[in-house]
């Protein structure tokens, strides 16, 4: 399903957007006026690489985002980086009983693991404040609020935040037009803890030097 979803970004990029490195923190904000495609499952997609320079991993990431105009019910959105995947939209509000999902228009609003409400059940309009992810990973013309979450921010923790990261965004339904006017992904990151095999060596070399150290000793 993972191939598949990503295929959606191949037909249009927005362009690649420029990553800022601080101590502790990764950031990258785009500001603009961004449509995306309606009933089109292409969609856009942006795209901006990392490269800190020295040996770190994801702890946590947060994502802000606003958009205008549209129908948040057709919105399907994601944010990837190598292995990790998450699911930040996936057709709000779409249940067994309302397959066409929120009717809300737009946006203003921050995403994190750490926040307790599901967007996927927000429908209140403006749709403003901090939000746990969608993390539905189904195919969004059959996205339902009962679908397990299994696409969270957190899939994202543990990598190596260098290289490309991808934020895609797609509109599959049609009747009206939802514009991007800015988002901004931070990244959380913290140098690696030794693995076990530099334990291990660290440990060896450790032992090594202590036995040479009492060779000398016994010899006087």
């Amino acid at each position: 399903m993972k191939k598949i979803l990503s295929l959606l970004a191949a037909v249009f990029t927005a362009g690649r957007v420029a990553a800022t490195v601080v101590p502790g923190t990764i950031s990258t904000n785009w500001i603009g006026s961004q449509i995306i495609p309606d009933n089109n499952a292409s969609g856009v997609a942006f795209t901006f690489n990392v490269s800190a320079g020295s040996p770190l991993v994801v702890t946590n990431v947060t994502v802000d985002l606003q958009i205008s105009g549209g129908w948040n019910g057709d919105l399907y959105a994601y944010l990837s980086h190598g292995s990790g995947f998450s699911v930040l939209l996936n057709r709000l509000g779409s249940t067994s009983a309302n397959s066409g999902g929120s009717g809300v228009s737009g946006m203003n609003v921050e995403f994190s693991d750490s926040y307790l409400t599901d967007i996927h059940t927000a429908l209140n309009n403006p749709l403003t404040g901090n939000f746990a992810p969608d993390g539905r990973f189904v195919n969004p013309y059959n996205a339902l609020d009962t679908d397990p979450r299994n696409a969270m921010l957190g899939g994202l923790n543990g990598l190596d935040p260098n290289g490309t990261w991808t934020l895609f965004f797609a509109d599959v339904s049609p009747l009206a037009t939802s514009t991007i006017q800015n988002w901004s992904v931070n990244i959380g990151t913290t140098v690696p803890e030794p693995g076990s095999a530099a334990i291990l060596l660290l440990g060896g070399l450790t032992l090594l030097g202590r036995i040479r150290r009492a060779g000398k000793d016994s010899r006087g």
